[in-house]
């Protein structure tokens, strides 16, 4: 098989899981997603081995800008297989299939700097826990996304077309809640390990990674004792989600932008 179709391949069984989740559904609405989720699986484990091929090199792990957004969409897709044999999501992990194939085509795509220029489980850990962070956070603000567009058609009264297909806005909370909860509890991890196992912040450039990561884990902590403080949720949760997430977005793939693909450096 040519590289271009290796790379494609993923992508491919992504859309392919999505639509037979899509039109299982639509037909039945008692549809097994067993066979969608076989097709993810298979997508993620050929997704990964194409990343870990790309990352992968003798001088260390190497992450460009669009590695480590397919790093984040390997993160959804695994956790969208695992949490489809716990409970029925509805179309849900459809959506999360499709994003996780959209960020899959930039595995390989842009070269990127050594981000472990020798064996460290330190620096590995905290890739991997920031990776953690940003994919449950990032699957939360496309729940929360889908709810309040679910929550609207319903106060409109107009049909809800392919929504009707989501879980109860109940369920669509509970798993808002589970994802902003985990994506907060890696993210402290990854966070502790910047502090304790970065040498100098400066040095190395992640003065502005660590403070809009730092205001990212403030505001979805306070979103979290909110909820269970005061019961927040609808356009509270909606607003802090969003805020929280744009603001971890610009902390990582912001940040990286700027400094590897505009000044040429990079943070190791």
């Amino acid at each position: 098989m040519s590289p271009l179709l290796l790379r494609l391949l993923p992508i491919a069984l992504y859309a392919l899981a999505a639509l037979t989740l899509h039109r299982g559904l639509r037909t039945s609405p008692d549809h097994s997603p067993r066979i969608a989720a076989t097709l993810g699986a298979g997508a993620a484990i050929t997704h990964g081995i194409l990343l870990f091929g790309a990352i992968h090199s003798p001088n260390g792990t190497v992450l460009g800008i669009t590695d480590s957004a397919s790093l984040v969409g390997f993160v959804i897709a695994v956790t969208t297989v695992l949490a489809m044999a716990l409970g029925r999501l509805g179309v849900l992990p459809a959506v999360l299939f499709l994003l996780a194939g959209i960020l899959a085509t930039g595995t390989g795509l842009v070269s990127g700097f050594a981000e472990t220029p020798y064996p460290q489980w330190e620096v590995t850990a905290h890739i991997i826990l920031a990776a953690l962070a940003a994919g449950w956070l990032s699957m939360a603000a496309v729940i929360v996304l889908l709810l309040a567009w679910q929550q609207r058609r319903l106060r409109a009264r107009v049909p809800l077309g392919v929504l009707s297909l989501l879980p109860p806005i109940e369920s669509m909370e509970t798993a808002l809640f589970q994802a902003i909860a985990g994506g907060f509890a890696v993210l402290t991890l990854a966070l502790l390990t910047g502090f304790f196992f970065v040498h100098d912040l400066a040095a190395q450039h992640l003065v502005h990674k660590m403070v809009l990561a730092v205001i990212a884990w403030t505001i979805f902590g306070t979103l979290l004792w909110g909820r269970f403080r005061y019961g927040w949720r609808g356009r509270k949760a909606l607003q802090f989600t969003l805020v929280g997430f744009v603001t971890l977005i610009l902390a990582y793939f912001g940040s990286k932008f700027v400094l590897e693909t505009l000044l040429g450096r990079h943070w190791g």
